[in-house]
């Protein structure tokens, strides 16, 4: 199945997400295996469930990735919805070679389930070991799930009320109720996505109440990267005797940001603690 990614990533006019929601028959379980209806999982225009958080992979190659996999499961009438059966797309995900295009079994997943398991398989298709051991997930745990695993969590408002700031791959969370998967480029972030670039971090949101940056006191020798985890370059080593600024703000898995050779980057917490007083 040759599928056209540009059209929905890059599209000006609707703004897409893939969403899962029921069966055929408007339920939750008990319909037939497969998309009976070709709106099971399927690519609609944005709407506010509303979503509570938006959960966003900082590598943006790998959201790319994401974004790809969850056009393609929702353009592949062989997986359907049922939460009694939702961990069957997963298994044939994984036997098609992480390729939702070529799933020729019909299956079953549910919104939080569909959204875990092409996640599972983009940490597969990019070695990324943190994403390939997601659970999957409900809505319930996603939002602590997804930030262990690294992603960053957003409650900013523009992120929550239009799609206009939203990456392809970035995940909605309605917690304790639904979530979905963004594909479209946001209009007004248009300029912020690279995906052929090297990753970078991501940026702090603001806080107006933000004091001048503290201090990290190291407990031992540790690489400064470029991104918070270990897959991302480094761009030194700090050592357990070095002293470096903190900006107030801690990454979901525990990274800091810190002032570095006259550059922002990060360290991993196991080897710096925030200093209280200064």
């Amino acid at each position: 199945m040759a599928i056209d990614f540009d059209r929905y990533i890059y599209s000006t006019g609707i703004h897409y997400i893939a969403n899962s929601g029921s069966d055929e028959n408007k339920a939750y379980h008990g319909g037939k295996a497969g998309d009976q209806t070709g709106h099971e999982w399927e690519l609609k225009a944005w709407y506010d469930r509303p979503w509570t958080v938006i959960l966003r992979w900082p590598d943006q190659a790998v959201a790319l990735t994401i974004a790809r996999l969850s056009i393609a499961a929702a353009l592949n009438d062989r997986i359907g919805y049922d939460q009694s059966q939702r961990t069957t797309y997963w298994q044939q995900l994984r036997a098609a070679g992480f390729d939702p295009s070529k799933i020729v079994t019909a299956c079953e997943e549910d919104c939080t389930a569909g959204v875990s398991a092409n996640v599972r398989a983009a940490g597969h298709l990019h070695g990324i070991r943190a994403l390939q051991d997601l659970p999957l997930c409900t809505s319930r745990n996603m939002r602590a799930e997804f930030a262990k695993a690294g992603f960053q969590v957003l409650t900013a408002s523009k992120y929550l009320t239009g799609g206009c700031c939203l990456l392809p791959g970035d995940i909605l969370l309605c917690e304790s109720h639904h979530a979905a998967a963004n594909v479209t480029l946001g209009a007004k972030v248009r300029d912020q996505w690279h995906p052929d670039a090297a990753p970078q971090p991501p940026e702090p949101e603001p806080a107006d109440d933000l004091p001048e940056p503290p201090y990290v006191l190291l407990t031992g020798d540790a690489h400064v990267r470029q991104g918070p985890g270990k897959e991302y370059p480094s761009m030194g080593v700090a050592r357990k005797v070095h002293r470096l600024h903190w900006w107030g703000y801690t990454y979901p898995n525990g990274w800091q940001l810190v002032a570095f050779d006259g550059k922002t980057g990060w360290i991993s917490g196991r080897y710096a603690e925030v200093e209280e007083d200064v």
